[in-house]
């Protein structure tokens, strides 16, 4: 009994959040590794909440290249480059360089 009434005396003033439960909070933002035909390109960061992984098509896009797949597959977001592989990747580290 009176170890219970310690923990709660202690909790959340003496624990520095040793005890609190973290796991709906997010702690660091998403981050994606993006292959293109299974070479790796660099790291996508989700930084706000309207952000999205699938916004590397839509820039592939913007930039006329269309004929390519792409495919999430847990932290890592898979680009097969249908014709100019060598392109696509060029244009996609700079792109995940800048942002």
């Amino acid at each position: 009994m009176a170890y219970d009434e310690f923990l709660n005396v202690g909790r959340g003033r003496f624990t520095m959040g040793a005890f609190d439960d973290f796991s709906s909070t997010k702690l660091s933002h998403d981050r994606y590794d993006v292959y293109v035909n299974q070479d790796y390109v660099g790291q996508k960061y989700l930084l706000t909440a309207q952000e999205s992984v699938h916004d590397i098509d839509d820039f592939l896009k913007n930039e006329g290249i269309s004929n390519f797949q792409s495919v999430v597959d847990g932290d890592h977001y898979h680009i097969k480059a249908i014709e100019n592989e060598h392109k696509v990747a060029d244009v996609l580290k700079v792109y995940l360089q800048n942002r």
